[in-house]
Formats: C-alpha cells, sequence, structure tokens
C-alpha cells in the first residue's frame, strides 16, 4: 500500500448552507473510513476552500475512489499526489 495526498478544491459555487448542513453525515463517513485504515489524515483550510486527505491505496484511482466515498466530494476537484513518508 502507498500514502497519497488528496487535495479537495471546492468549485465555485458551492453553497456554504449545503456544505455545513452535510458535515455530520461527512463526519460519521470520515471514521468509517479511518476504521478501514484507508482514511489516515483530514486536514482543512477554510480560508482556501480546501480539504487535503491522507490516503492509503494501492494506486492513483484506489486513492480517488475513497475520497468518493466521503459525501462532500460531490462538491471536489481532486488533484492527487503519491507522497513518501520522511525516513
Amino acid at each position: 500500500m502507498k500514502q497519497f495526498m488528496v487535495v479537495c478544491t471546492f468549485r465555485p459555487n458551492t453553497v456554504n448552507e449545503d456544505v455545513t448542513a452535510m458535515i455530520p453525515e461527512e463526519i460519521a463517513q470520515v471514521r468509517i473510513l479511518e476504521e478501514e485504515g484507508v482514511l489516515k489524515g483530514v486536514r482543512v483550510s477554510v480560508a482556501r476552500d480546501k480539504v487535503f486527505l491522507d490516503v492509503i491505496s494501492n494506486d492513483t484511482e484506489g486513492a480517488e475512489a475513497t475520497v468518493r466515498r466521503l459525501p462532500m466530494s460531490k462538491w471536489w476537484d481532486l488533484d492527487t499526489y503519491q507522497i513518501a513518508m520522511p525516513s
């Protein structure tokens, strides 16, 4: 398994109230993915309209498939990078 950083950018014209209403559902799904061991971290930059996800997968497609399981992903454009942990 490899580690990926998936940078999720909210698309223009995303309605903040819709995002806020979905937070409980998003948190529940994050916990499920963490329990499965495929999601290792979530960081949010409200000022930049971005979410940074640490994902474990065999490949880029699998990492993005994991992210697409999150409810808010319907509002995101994804940039996915395989990363190496410092030794």
